[in-house]
């Protein structure tokens, strides 16, 4: 019986071991970490802070008509708006970097994100 319970208790060990090697490599190719599906974007530095955006591969293959907008990141109690047209989004589709400037907040200050194609 105690013969069992060791080979049991080996083999528990081997498969907890298998899965936290393996557990990584099955995570679906549309989580947020797939740089393939979406890329961050990190800011200039205005008043000794940066902001992050975040854009969608599809934003830059199909760039919607409207154009697309989201809030930056929060940093130091406060967000900018990152707007981005078709023909910028269009831009960076052709291979283009593009210079986009944010809102301006409260303190009346703006941050500028270069953007370029990433896949």
């Amino acid at each position: 019986m105690r013969r069992k319970h060791i080979l049991g208790l080996g083999l528990l060990g081997v498969l907890a071991a298998i899965l936290i090697v393996a557990g990584p490599a099955c995570k679906s190719s549309t989580t947020a970490d797939n740089p393939l599906t979406e890329k961050s974007f990190i800011s200039t530095s205005t008043e000794s802070h940066t902001h992050g955006v975040t854009l969608w591969r599809n934003e830059i293959e199909n760039p919607p008509s409207a154009g697309m907008a989201r809030a930056t990141s929060l940093v130091n109690s406060h967000i900018h708006t990152f707007a981005m047209s078709q023909s910028q989004l269009q831009s960076v589709k052709d291979g283009a970097k593009v210079d986009i400037v944010t809102s301006t907040d409260s303190t009346g200050h703006t941050h500028t994100f270069t953007i370029q194609k990433w896949f």
